[in-house]
């Protein structure tokens, strides 16, 4: 497993790891203006994120505003550029429900579980 970049930032965790050959990428904590240039960070580095599938694993994230949400449009657009696919998990909670409201339900794959989405 590999650690996002280090950061002053202890409101968000990120994880990273590789599974069944696509690469899964667990976040936890609150996704805001201030947060989301790590999650940027890790979703746009081509070494880390390699494969034919990203799953993002929201189930611990308890906080998503509209720049965590622009920053998965955008990591959908450049990852489906290269050829990938990028996936959510999101099972309940307000994440999902922002999700829902913003539509990016119709956009993303959302799925119950990392196996689900890895398979």
């Amino acid at each position: 497993m590999t650690t996002a970049p280090p950061s002053d930032d202890t409101m968000l965790e990120i994880d990273v790891r590789k599974e069944h050959g696509h690469t899964v990428v667990e976040v936890g904590g609150e996704l805001d203006v201030f947060t989301s240039a790590r999650l940027r960070t890790v979703l746009f580095d081509p070494a880390l994120c390699a494969g034919p599938r990203v799953v993002v694993d929201l189930g611990r994230v308890t906080f998503m505003d509209s720049t965590s949400i622009g920053v998965l449009v955008a990591a959908r657009r450049w990852h489906a550029s290269r050829d990938a696919e990028v996936r959510l998990v999101c099972t309940e909670g307000p994440v999902l429900k922002v999700l829902g409201l913003v539509m990016l339900d119709r956009v993303f794959g959302i799925y119950d579980s990392v196996a689900d989405a890895t398979a």
